[in-house]
């Protein structure tokens, strides 16, 4: 299929290895297959491989996608002990022995405990401690209510603790007094692109009208982000 798509001359901005839950506990050859079948065709701008940091603990399939993924991990604090009470991992991957072998995406979550300013001191730590670090990725969080009725755990833990699109404004309107605006564009998503110290940091912001790009599979129906139910 992705010769066929080579053939038709399609191409894509990003190939993510991802799904609910660790991507790296696939076996080794469940992975190199699908590592493989992206390395026969050259369609994907950017390749990535989405992990909580069981990655860091398999030297074998580390070793399988380093020189051509980026691994993507998600943060909310760069305390270790903190970052993992509130995920929920039980490992400190940053700080293993594998972690500065990846080219590394870091996702960092917009906490309400924060300020801006906080934000920024925080991502400088991480990319002056980690310089595998290539990119940063803002955070907000998406609520997943039915009809914006927090009905939840989750939607209530993202309502009390993070930022959400709601405060998008408020982020893009910091980010470009501190940093340069790079590139901008509004396709599938908002994006915005900032210079922070020599790297690059975005900002992906979903619209309110979802369309059939956001569509996913939550408790057996196809539904947008909002938990609505769609009719395909």
């Amino acid at each position: 299929r992705l010769k066929y798509l080579q053939e038709k001359d399609t191409s894509f901005r990003y190939f993510i290895f991802c799904g609910n839950g660790e991507p790296s506990l696939h076996s080794y050859d469940t992975i190199k297959k699908v590592v493989e079948a992206t390395r026969n065709v050259n369609i994907f701008d950017e390749k990535r491989f989405q992990s909580s940091g069981n990655i860091f603990f398999e030297k074998d399939k580390l070793d399988l996608i380093k020189d051509d993924f980026i691994v993507e991990i998600t943060r909310v604090d760069f305390d270790s002990k903190k970052d993992m009470q509130i995920l929920g991992y039980d490992k400190d991957y940053i700080n293993s022995s594998l972690f500065n072998n990846a080219n590394v995406r870091l996702n960092y979550v917009l906490m309400k405990n924060k300020s801006f300013e906080k934000y920024l001191l925080e991502i400088k730590q991480y990319i002056d401690t980690y310089p595998n670090i290539k990119t940063v990725s803002l955070k907000t969080l998406n609520l997943n209510t039915l009809n914006g009725k927090i009905n939840n755990p989750y939607s209530q833990w993202i309502l009390n603790n993070a930022l959400t699109k709601d405060d998008a404004k408020d982020v893009i309107k910091f980010m470009s007094n501190h940093a340069e605006v790079i590139h901008q564009d509004n396709q599938f998503f908002d994006r915005i692109e900032w210079n922070y110290k020599g790297v690059p940091v975005t900002f992906y912001i979903k619209k309110l009208s979802y369309g059939i790009s956001n569509v996913v599979c939550y408790g057996g129906e196809l539904v947008d982000y909002h938990l609505n139910k769609l009719d395909i």
